[in-house]
């Protein structure tokens, strides 16, 4: 088993790099999910008051191989969450 890096040792992996307009993110209070036979794609987007009218914030298309796997981190993290929150689990 591997010991995680010490100042010694460089960081075995992608450097990830999040441009400055990046940190702050942004706000999104609904989602759309498109998909064709290769792909996925991903609107968040910001309605306004009422939600009569909204902006898409951002787009992301993705593999079918990436969704599986974001799949899985979403429904991980949500039990972590639920149970840091106090919820009770879903039934399914």
């Amino acid at each position: 088993m591997s010991e995680p890096p010490t100042p010694q040792q460089p960081h075995e992996g992608p450097q990830i790099i999040m441009l400055p307009d990046e940190f702050t993110g942004k706000w999104a209070n609904a989602a759309q999910l498109q998909r064709s036979p290769h792909e996925f794609t991903l609107d968040f987007i910001r309605m306004g008051p009422q939600f009569l009218q909204g902006q898409v914030i951002a787009r992301v298309s993705f593999s079918p191989l990436l969704l599986s796997e974001l799949v899985g981190l979403f429904n991980s993290q949500w039990e972590q969450y639920t149970q840091e929150a106090g919820l009770p689990p879903e039934n399914g």
